[in-house]
């Protein structure tokens, strides 16, 4: 852990050391958080060997699993079904959920990840089919490609090999990861003119939290690229592409390449709607890696990050407007809002920071043991330390 050392010179002016210390403790909070959120879950341990074993193993099952599950999701992709949720301000609501968002929550961090095109018969896509898109637009595109009621997509998963798994403890959330190299086959009727085979080698990244609940026991997918493709230069590459590069560069912590590829296309409007391009702008513009530091560049692309409900960029652009740094006026109902979205997609550092709100009477919220407990028990459910001492501390009736 980085240590972290600030000089705050006493003002006369009380108002002037009220504004003093609410930016020590926002940035000391920012940096401690952004820098390594495993300091709440305690420090990361190299996989063994055997753990390493573990990890490829289940990465493979989890894979297949997916490919098990996409053709039979692909039919009902946007049929809807009614979840219990809760409004911005905690009151209980219904909300209907598609199928397709369903499917993407289950296998994908969030809804931005990019996806190769790997569904034309030929060796590429098409010069005039895009090349690289997110999940989100690849499962209506293959549906649409591959929607034939006579003769129904089947996909065979014909091996699958782990190889080298990987650790990136800079991220928000630090995690392992692993490269699972992939033959698959679709067949089915391509454009419902003819019934095709095609037989693609793939590579697909596969990811685990280091966090108690989550090594080991559930995975996500962060990409899925042409093996062995050829790394171009981003001006000779399409925005989706140079941004899928840039963010590979970014998951291997290579911030000077990750940059170059990320802010390549940044000024195009599409860029802003990915989220974790949008993040990762915001990420190496507020550490300084890759670029030099600007805080005011991390703001623009946190909230665009936000904008799109990046849950790492919900949470620190909430407690940002919480405490009013960076050229953003405090507004700590707006704030409250943010750190609420992030703690019900299940961010445990948000889900502690409500819970913390609720006990203290924070933000507007009236003081409230049962909320408190509520948020603290998520967190804790994911191994967050102050989340465990703040429901310890609750459940003895006494004061933290």
């Amino acid at each position: 852990m980085i240590i972290f050392a600030f000089k705050i010179k006493i003002l006369k002016n009380y108002s002037k050391n009220i504004f003093m210390f609410k930016h020590f403790f926002f940035v000391l909070f920012f940096c401690l958080c952004i820098f390594n959120f495993g300091y709440n879950f305690g420090y990361a341990q190299k996989l063994n060997s055997t753990e390493e074993q573990i990890f490829r193993s289940e990465a493979v099952k989890f894979i297949q699993a997916f490919y098990a599950e996409l053709p039979s999701v692909l039919p009902k992709l946007n049929d809807s079904i009614p979840r219990p949720d809760e409004n911005d301000e905690g009151k209980p609501i219904t909300k209907k959920v598609t199928n397709k968002d369903i499917f993407i929550d289950k296998f994908f961090p969030n809804h931005d990840i990019y996806v190769y095109n790997d569904m034309s018969p030929d060796d590429e896509a098409k010069r005039t089919d895009k090349r690289v898109m997110t999940i989100e637009e690849y499962l209506p595109e293959l549906k649409r490609i591959f929607d034939n009621k006579k003769e129904k997509l089947v996909i065979t998963l014909k091996s699958a090999l782990g190889k080298e798994v990987r650790y990136n403890g800079q991220a928000q959330e630090a995690y392992y990861f692993v490269k699972i190299e992939v033959e698959r086959k679709l067949k089915g009727s391509y454009l419902s003119l003819q019934y095709t085979e095609n037989v693609k080698p793939l590579d697909i990244y596969v990811r685990t939290l280091d966090k108690p609940d989550s090594k080991l026991l559930k995975f996500d997918i962060i990409g899925i690229d042409y093996k062995s493709r050829q790394i171009k230069e981003p001006g000779s590459m399409t925005m989706e592409e140079a941004t899928a590069q840039g963010l590979k560069f970014f998951d291997n912590e290579e911030f000077e390449k990750a940059y170059k590829y990320l802010n390549f296309h940044s000024k195009n409007k599409k860029f802003a709607k990915n989220s974790n391009a949008s993040w990762a702008m915001a990420y190496m513009n507020f550490w300084g890696r890759g670029v030099e530091k600007n805080d005011k560049e991390m703001v623009k692309w946190l909230d665009e990050s936000a904008d799109r409900d990046n849950l790492y960029a919900l949470y620190f652009l909430g407690e940002n407007y919480f405490f009013g740094e960076y050229g953003v006026e405090e507004n700590e109902k707006k704030g409250l809002k943010y750190i609420r979205k992030a703690a019900k997609k299940g961010l445990a550092e948000a889900q502690y920071s409500l819970g913390e709100k609720y006990e203290k009477g924070q933000g507007g919220l009236k003081p409230d043991k049962k909320d408190a407990k509520y948020w603290y028990e998520k967190a804790a459910k994911q191994g967050h330390a102050k989340a465990k001492a703040g429901l310890k501390t609750l459940n003895a009736g006494g004061k933290k």
